[in-house]
């Protein structure tokens, strides 16, 4: 276990403490016999154990070598076990369960208790009660005596777990992203102003090392971020002013005063400073005076409410155990007194960690292992009381709560959208930072039964409701005449309006009055009048290129009397409808749909002999469509290429459109708009191409674009479009992630490659400082694909600087094209 003197050691720790250190022998023949090449499997598996040694910090690095050594052999407990701790180490702690299952208990000692993580982080809380029994039951006498506080905890958090699973918190959580958040530990986010200004805490190294270490080698840094939270942040630099041996991270902010406080220390103490920063550098540092630090003890987060009522973490003697969170009076800017332990109901024999106080000090938010929930630390709130007590602490409950450690809840000054760190699948590396947005939707279901007015019958209808606002179709339902009833699912609340038809009964309407409560189940029964003498129009609307079912509306007036009779929507499924009146009328149909041209009829129903007419519509569609195609071949060949093509809208992650060539490596797609799109050209084998389309207003409406793929073979090189750093430095901007997301998958969906990235750079500036950044450039793309499961040992890197110019320095453009990231194959 590695020491780690930090402000999240404890958490940490108690994190790690589920991580085995065991180091099973491995099967060597059995792997080494299922590879076809056994010199390049040794390499992989001395790798493999090289950073399982080192400890829980590079795991993840260690992972993707047992996972290889596992595509030769499958059945080597010890190597599933090693794989199930790998993944319990990181943060997709779910995978580690099928490994385990796939190993047996003898193993190694802490086997059962491994599987009980696994489960638990599987949310399979009876299992995991189960082999946390076992685990215990396995122990000697005095072990036993050592765990059953423990054991008891955690058949706490497996009860508390199974109910918190029932009933989920109604928000929505966000990484926020690989600017902030890195391979490394990223924690303790502040917010402190409107325009999304904050400082977080991280382990991230100043600069980026050629080889992969633990993400504890480094001192902690605080680091400042700008950006808006309902995106994503742009800029992430460290805090200038507090850099030295020793680990500086953020301990809370009073907004009151504008003072960033942050924790010092080394070794096993440290205490808590203030600031004052000024254009991005820390001014006028001064410790805590009086009730707060204390030499002998460590203080790690502090919050302080307008009323300067301050709350703070220690472990000092006089509390519950552990750490504890304690409160003072401020007295000056620096100066606190009276401290005292705010008291059992709150503080535990375990730890409680990463205090905040909203500034009406009216809610305290604190992360505990030690009261009821799910696992790790969960995050509490309490509130306080008219006497000013603190009340019972409430877990703030999935999915905000997980198995997995959540620490560091903070609000913001947007009222739903708080901060906290946590180890979740999605993140980059150990703790991340996220984004937790409320979910003020107030989601509810509709249901009811139609029946005959007079003989209570159940009927087939069909019921449609509206939005009054926009008019737009928002859900549909047919009742069960066997059942009597009708159901729908709303996600939200609004000015709905409810239409209700059946062949033969007078159509009826009503408004629809939305719950208030979140899932709410509203009832609403409708009884129709049987009509002597209806009328009935049916038919189907199609479109009228293809004849597929449109989705319309029919809105039917009376052309005398210019009222409006009923509103019908058709089948999604087949367009059908069908239109019942209680009397003749001269009629003005409408219908309408989305991206159609409104259609228009009259019919005289009074003329009509029979009871019903047929009428089918069909809807011009009211969309322009552009035309691409054109053929995908390999680059100095004559051969086409078995290519996918796909289309993404600029920002997005996912496409919006995607097509394959056919047997000659034509391609052919149709759009409803110029775009632009960007498209990404991908084939087995080869680089993949990024390009951009648009039909411009001087272009027909047809476009013929020819793709020529790179083959990806020794001495084949590329340039990899729009990789963009922050000016002078090597940062890599947040437009930079998307497509060496996609270079990532492309190496590792062939894994026998080896490449150099190169850095180049225009001739501005001096060569050997262009030389020198370039490869700095080049080693942060390389370990960003390391992050993105690419194996270290297959990425070479080297910048060249000025010295490969591919255009003219002489303008713009060519120095722009001049500055660039190339990939080379090397084997």
């Amino acid at each position: 276990m590695p020491k780690i003197f930090t402000l999240i050691s404890v958490a940490l720790l108690v994190s790690l403490s589920a991580m085995s250190q065991k180091n099973p022998s491995l099967n060597k023949d059995s792997i080494l016999g299922g590879a076809t090449d056994k010199t390049k499997a040794q390499k992989e598996m001395k790798k493999a154990q090289k950073y399982y040694r080192m400890g829980v910090g590079t795991h993840d690095e260690a992972l993707k070598y047992y996972l290889r050594l596992h595509e030769y052999y499958t059945n080597d407990p010890a190597l599933n076990y090693k794989i199930a701790a790998c993944y319990l180490g990181g943060s997709n702690k779910k995978a580690a369960l099928q490994y385990l299952l796939s190993s047996e208990p003898s193993v190694a000692k802490d086997y059962y208790f491994l599987l009980g993580k696994a489960y638990q982080y599987n949310y399979q809380y009876t299992e995991a009660r189960e082999a946390f029994e076992k685990h215990f039951e396995l122990q000697n006498k005095w072990n036993r005596k050592g765990k059953l506080n423990q054991l008891m905890q955690q058949k706490r958090e497996c009860t508390f777990g199974q109910v918190a699973l029932q009933d989920s918190t109604p928000v929505f959580i966000f990484n926020l992203g690989p600017v902030v958040n890195t391979y490394y530990d990223d924690y303790g986010a502040v917010n402190v102003s409107e325009d999304s200004l904050f400082y977080f805490t991280s382990r991230r190294p100043d600069k980026e090392p050629s080889r992969r270490v633990s993400r504890f080698k480094f001192n902690e840094q605080i680091i400042l971020a700008e950006g808006s939270l309902q995106d994503d942040p742009t800029l992430a630099q460290s805090l200038k002013g507090l850099r030295g041996k020793k680990h500086y991270a953020v301990a809370g902010y009073d907004h009151q005063q504008d003072l960033l406080y942050y924790y010092k220390g080394k070794k096993r103490t440290g205490e808590i400073y203030t600031t004052d920063v000024v254009k991005g550098k820390a001014k006028k540092r001064k410790s805590l005076n009086g009730a707060v630090n204390h030499i002998a003890y460590k203080e790690t987060s502090i919050a302080i409410d307008d009323n300067g009522m301050a709350y703070f973490i220690s472990d000092r003697r006089g509390g519950e155990g552990g750490k504890d969170i304690w409160y003072c009076k401020k007295k000056g800017k620096n100066r606190y007194a009276r401290r005292r332990n705010i008291g059992d109901l709150i503080n535990t024999p375990f730890d409680e960690e990463c205090v905040y106080v909203t500034p009406n000090g009216k809610t305290l938010y604190f992360s505990s292992n030690g009261h009821d929930g799910m696992g790790g630390f969960d995050v509490f709130k309490s509130e306080k009381q008219e006497n000013g007590t603190w009340g019972e602490p409430i877990n703030l409950g999935y999915p905000i709560n997980s198995p997995s450690d959540e620490l560091f809840y903070r609000t913001t000054q947007n009222p739903d959208i708080a901060l906290y760190s946590a180890v979740r699948a999605d993140g980059h590396g150990g703790l991340d930072i996220y984004k937790i947005i409320k979910d003020n939707r107030i989601p509810f279901t509709l249901s009811g039964v139609v029946t005959d007015q007079k003989s209570q019958d159940p009927l087939q209808a069909s019921l449609n409701v509206f939005d009054l606002e926009t008019n737009e179709l928002v859900a549909s339902a047919v009742s069960d005449s066997i059942s009597q009833l009708y159901s729908m699912a709303f996600e939200d609340v609004s000015n709905y309006f409810i239409q209700v038809d059946a062949e033969g009964y007078e159509s009826l309407g009503d408004t629809i009055i939305c719950p208030t409560e979140r899932h709410a189940e509203l009832i609403m029964n409708f009884e129709l009048n049987k009509l002597k003498s209806p009328f009935t129009i049916r038919g189907y609307v199609r479109d009228s290129a293809t004849y597929e079912p449109v989705l319309a509306t029919i809105n039917c007036y009376d052309a005398v009397a210019d009222t409006l009779l009923t509103r019908q929507v058709t089948n999604e499924e087949n367009g059908k409808y069908s239109v019942t009146f209680a009397d003749k009328y001269l009629l003005r149909i409408e219908i309408s749909a989305e991206d159609y041209f409104t259609l228009k009829d009259s019919i005289n129903t009074q003329f009509i002999d029979s009871a019903y007419i047929k009428r089918t519509y069909d809807l011009v569609s009211s969309k322009t469509l552009y035309y691409l195609d054109g053929k995908v071949q390999a680059e100095g060949m004559a051969e086409t290429v078995d290519a996918s093509l796909l289309f993404y809208q600029s920002g997005e992650a996912y496409p919006f459109e995607a097509t394959d060539t056919d047997s000659l490596g034509m391609y052919k797609v149709v759009f409803d708009s110029a775009g632009p799109f960007e498209v990404e050209v991908k084939s087995e084998g080869y680089f993949f191409i990024n390009d951009s389309i648009q039909f411009l207003e001087t272009d027909s409406l047809h476009k013929t674009v020819d793709f020529t793929l790179k083959k990806m073979q020794r001495g084949a090189k590329i340039v990899v479009e729009n990789i963009l750093f922050n000016s002078g430095k090597t940062s890599l901007q947040p437009t930079s992630f998307a497509q060496l997301d996609k270079l990532a998958n492309l190496l590792n969906e062939n894994r026998d490659i080896r490449i150099e990235v190169s850095g180049h750079t225009d001739n501005t500036g001096s060569a050997t400082v262009n030389k020198k950044l370039s490869k700095a450039r080049a080693l942060a793309v390389r370990n960003y694909l390391i992050t993105k499961g690419v194996e270290e040992e297959r990425l070479e890197y080297e910048g060249y600087g000025l010295d490969q110019p591919i255009a003219p320095n002489n303008t713009a453009e060519g120095r722009a094209q001049n500055r660039r990231v190339e990939i080379k194959v090397i084997e």
